[in-house]
């Protein structure tokens, strides 16, 4: 699982376009199975020189939305956001 970074389309000399994703790869705390009150997964940032990659958009499975717990540090994975929740975070 990532956080993703940024979107970008490389060019190279030939013409031929890469469309790639820069990832910050996250680990999983606890256990990988849904936990606690809200149902969730609980991510936190690696600690290692090897946490950003370069990856084929692509090669994306899904979407998944990042509640932040603990600001850059800690999230709850919520793969099932809906409009009403979003606005109740983020409105």
């Amino acid at each position: 699982m990532g956080r993703l970074e940024g979107l970008f389309s490389v060019q190279e000399d030939t013409g031929r376009i890469h469309e790639v994703a820069l990832v910050t790869l996250l680990r999983v705390r606890r256990s990988a199975r849904p936990w606690g009150e809200e149902g969730m997964i609980l991510v936190e940032q690696r600690e290692d020189e090897n946490s950003m990659h370069v990856i084929r958009i692509g090669d994306i499975e899904g979407i998944a939305h990042l509640i932040p717990l603990e600001t850059g540090k800690i999230w709850l994975v919520n793969n099932r956001i809906d409009f009403s929740t979003w606005n109740e975070l983020y409105a």
